[in-house]
């Protein structure tokens, strides 16, 4: 807000006038706060001092009817036995309770078990063997067998006033009930109740006791004693102190008169004591004070203005001796510039920086000069340029040309007049209007077409020019071509987001498409599929072909995607040859199926790859939002997944997500995190199942079987983590760890005078691949003292279907050492008959898949009985897994079997287990058969 008679004044009266506004503000901002601090410490006091009074006054009434209370129940003990049956004596008993009677004026009266008056005093005709068992106070003091103070009611024996009761139960010897003594009180009367309402406060404070049932027990007004209060929730702070609340606040009467209330609930009864005062009459010491104190600062302040007004006169006098000289200063020529004034104080001072000021400006206008001289020179060699323009925006000059062509043209034409490209009319509108508006500008892109046809991005900057009487001259600034530079952003923004490769969508782009897709099955009630797919054996073309022809291959598959799918659907390389395809607005899964098939068809017609031709296909996974997820993230991971299992399903199949899968994932990653520090914790132990000689019973070796002590899962079987193991490759040290503990047991038996026994020990294929299996073996039996020939190392046949000759190599080796060899699950795997000779194998171990049923099912019994005698004619011994019952170790027995091992004779046990079974007589352990 501008006050166009303040700039007419002088400097002093300006200065006087903003200190005393200052001070104005500052003593009433200070006011203000001491106000607001003294009102509210005002009014929490008087609270506090007011609930303090509540609380003083409910201790008192809660004393007066204890001592009441303890009164009549003293007198209750005195009441003669002869009262309760004789009206005469039990009035004369009443009448000489002078004390009582002067406390409870409103009567004593006794009455018998079942609740009949027997007497009363002051006696009153007409009264006596009335039944009063209907009152409140009876049938309460009957209930509980306690003293009782009874709730404000309308007293027939006072003529309908109102009256509270005390009633104290009467006991005989034994104990029972056999009267009450009641004592009344007339809440009109003069006593500790009715004083209440003659307590000042203040002029027209007043005070109440009310029952929680909302019932006034004394009030000011009489008339209003047995009277409700205000109703629930008309009078919220009422209804806080019904509800239990003890404080003080302020409310609204229903005469709406502000008032101060206090509460406080008394303990011996459910009672309520309100203290009432109105705000208006409690506040009248605050509003005096209030006014006194802004009397006081108008005064201070208008002391202070006359004494500021004195005193800036006389020191702002050598101000206008400078004000006059600057004012002049344009018209005064060299030395006239400079101000004589000899002063000793700050206006001295100020005179002198003055003058040190005009002298510097006189001497930066000359420089200033000078360097805009340089810096037109300089602008005319530099690779950007300057230009100005006049007041209608029209080119007055510039430095050089723009996008090479000669500028001479455009001089005296305006920037649209151009040939211009971009931006549009309203883009043009909005530049000329900040132009209109004289204002500077910064980095304006805009595209023209220069001579040659090419469009040039070019950027400018602009500031406003003005004269020295501030009229508005035209514009100068510079400009730049930034046409490379635009492109290769262009280009860095699109790699950013695209596969350099194919020129599909990366990961970055395809996630910000999911978020808008998802959005729009969300309104549309589609479905959204991410499907994950993955080229079978691209690595071999690329160790066989060549990169260039694996680059060339990915760029085709995109092609072949590009044309499987909509073009509103998002195909997206995710790195490697993995591919991942967004489909979006999908009614049902079925299509997605059909998509599926229609893109593994397509991958697999040939590609010419140089002079071969190649065919491929893939291993798919697929998703479905937002049943499998609403997250990118997430459903990418299950895609992942579902991936993963047409991988292991033998590729060139797809499978979509169910939950199973999330559940494998977590039980892999909880059984890989854990086999890691198993090891280092000493969490594995080894079981032993016995091997028995079907011939004579005996036991004659052991089967050395891993276990996990989990920390968290208890004792853990192979079954859920030995493929975990080999695939991490942690099945090597493990498979040390087996051998060393399982030899070291051995020895520890024969050293404690037991029977040698056969050691049987499990080898993975992957300790063939990545361990060095005779090293360990020869580590293990040097360590243990071991005979060689008492371990015996089981092989499957899927070691065969690794590197054959790599595998021959290394039997070959181990059978040098002394070992025993045995074929473990034989008849499941897929090797050739013919290696069982070239391995030099010792014994086949048939699978407990045909033992099991071997019984019942006659196919099983011819396998079995085949792999027997194929096992004799080679000279092999035989060892049938998964015997569970007689029946079958017999029909073994009679194939010509010559040990079995199973849940019959004994589950995989503890090596102390092994030691008993070893001590007992073979017929003791019912190992042979009646027949």
């Amino acid at each position: 807000m501008r006050l166009p008679w303040l700039r007419l004044t002088n400097l002093k009266t300006r200065v006087v006038l903003a200190v005393a506004l200052l001070f104005i503000v500052f003593a009433g901002l200070l006011t203000w706060l001491t106000l607001q601090h003294f009102d509210r410490n005002f009014r929490e006091s008087l609270q506090q001092q007011q609930f303090l009074l509540a609380t003083t006054l409910a201790k008192a009434l809660d004393d007066k009817l204890r001592q009441s209370q303890e009164l009549l129940q003293l007198t209750a003990r005195d009441v003669p036995p002869e009262a309760l049956v004789n009206p005469r004596v039990a009035q004369s008993f009443l009448d000489q309770q002078t004390a009582l009677r002067a406390l409870f004026s409103n009567g004593l009266i006794l009455l018998s078990e079942d609740g009949s008056l027997i007497a009363e005093s002051p006696f009153l005709a007409g009264r006596r063997g009335r039944d009063v068992s209907y009152l409140d106070a009876y049938q309460v003091v009957s209930k509980t067998r306690q003293p009782y103070i009874s709730r404000p009611f309308a007293s027939a024996r006072a003529q309908g006033r109102p009256a509270i009761t005390i009633a104290i139960p009467l006991f005989d010897s034994r104990g029972d009930m056999v009267g009450r003594l009641h004592g009344s009180i007339e809440l009109e009367g003069r006593n500790f109740l009715s004083d209440l309402n003659h307590v000042k406060l203040g002029r027209t404070g007043y005070i109440s006791l009310f029952t929680r049932e909302r019932i006034f027990i004394t009030n000011r007004n009489p008339q209003r004693i047995l009277k409700p209060i205000v109703q629930p929730g008309l009078n919220p702070l009422v209804d806080r102190a019904v509800a239990g609340f003890e404080g003080s606040g302020t409310t609204v009467t229903s005469r709406g008169e502000e008032v101060m209330s206090s509460f406080k609930h008394l303990s011996t009864v459910p009672w309520l004591l309100s203290v009432n005062l109105p705000v208006a009459e409690a506040e009248e010491p605050l509003r005096e004070a209030r006014n006194l104190l802004l009397l006081g600062i108008a005064a201070g302040t208008l002391v202070v203005v006359v004494l500021i007004g004195l005193i800036m006169r006389r020191a702002l006098a050598p101000l206008d001796t400078l004000t006059r000289h600057v004012r002049s200063l344009h018209d005064r020529p060299g030395p006239q510039r400079q101000l004589v004034l000899q002063r000793d104080d700050e206006i001295g001072t100020l005179v002198q920086a003055f003058n040190d000021m005009v002298g510097r400006l006189d001497r930066q206008q000359q420089t200033l000069r000078e360097s805009e001289a340089r810096f037109r020179s300089l602008a005319e060699l530099s690779t950007d340029w300057f230009w100005e323009q006049d007041e209608q925006f029209r080119f007055t000059q510039v430095s050089r040309g723009i996008y090479g062509a000669d500028l001479v043209p455009h001089i005296g034409r305006t920037r649209w007049d151009q040939p211009v490209v971009s931006p549009d009319e309203a883009g043009w509108d909005a530049h000329r209007a900040l132009l209109q508006r004289h204002e500077p500008f910064h980095d304006f892109v805009y595209q023209v077409r220069d001579n040659q046809g090419m469009v040039r991005t070019l950027s400018i900057s602009g500031t406003p020019i003005f004269d020295e009487q501030g009229v508005f001259c035209g514009y100068r600034g510079v400009g730049s071509d930034i046409t490379e530079r635009k492109a290769a952003e262009q280009r860095i923004e699109y790699l950013a987001y695209h596969d350099a490769l194919t020129g599909l969508p990366n990961r970055l782009l395809v996630q910000d498409r999911f978020v808008q897709a998802m959005a729009q099955a969300d309104r549309h009630q589609t479905r959204i599929a991410l499907v994950y797919l993955d080229l079978d054996n691209f690595k071999t073309l690329n160790d066989t072909l060549g990169h260039e022809a694996g680059d060339e291959l990915l760029r085709e598959v995109a092609r072949r995607l590009r044309e499987s799918v909509r073009d509103s659907d998002t195909i997206s390389r995710q790195g490697g040859d993995e591919f991942l395809l967004m489909l979006t607005d999908l009614p049902d899964t079925e299509v997605v199926a059909a998509v599926v098939l229609k893109i593994m068809d397509k991958l697999q017609e040939p590609v010419q790859l140089g002079q071969q031709e190649f065919s491929t296909s893939a291993s798919i996974g697929v998703a479905i939002g937002p049943q499998d997820g609403r997250d990118f993230e997430t459903l990418r991971k299950k895609a992942d997944m579902a991936m993963y299992r047409s991988k292991e399903a033998g590729r060139n199949v797809y499978h979509f997500f169910d939950p199973t899968m999330d559940a494998e994932a977590g039980e892999h990653l909880l059984m890989r995190n854990g086999l890691r520090r198993a090891l280092e914790r000493d969490e594995f132990l080894l079981h032993y199942q016995p091997q028995y000689d079907l011939a004579s019973g005996m036991l004659t070796g052991v089967e050395a079987l891993i276990r996990w002590q989990h920390p968290e899962l208890g004792l853990v079987l192979p079954g859920r983590f030995i493929s975990v193991a080999e695939e991490s490759g942690l099945i090597v040290p493990m498979g040390d760890w087996v051998l060393q503990q399982a030899c070291q047991q051995a020895m520890r038996w024969q050293r404690a005078g037991l029977p040698p026994l056969t050691l049987a020990v499990n080898l993975s294929a992957i300790q063939f691949k990545r361990g060095q299996v005779e090293q360990s073996v020869l580590r293990a039996l040097r360590a243990s003292g071991l005979p060689p020939g008492q371990l015996e190392l089981e092989l499957t046949e899927s070691i065969l279907l690794q590197n054959v000759e790599s595998v021959l190599s290394s039997v070959r080796a181990l059978k040098q050492l002394g070992v025993k060899l045995a074929i473990d699950d034989f008849g499941t795997g897929y090797s050739s008959l013919a290696y069982l000779k070239q391995l030099d194998i010792d014994q086949l171990k048939i699978d407990q898949g045909f033992v099991r049923d071997l019984a019942s099912d006659p196919d099983d019994a011819a396998i079995v009985r085949a792999i027997i005698q194929m096992a004799h004619s080679l000279n092999l011994r035989t060892l049938a897994e998964g015997v569970e019952t007689e029946q079958i170790r017999d029909q073994l027995r009679a194939f010509g079997c010559d040990a079995a091992q199973g849940y019959f004779y004994s589950r995989p046990v503890p090596a102390p287990e092994i030691e008993r079974l070893l001590t007992q007589a073979p017929r003791s352990l019912g190992l042979f058969g009646t027949s």
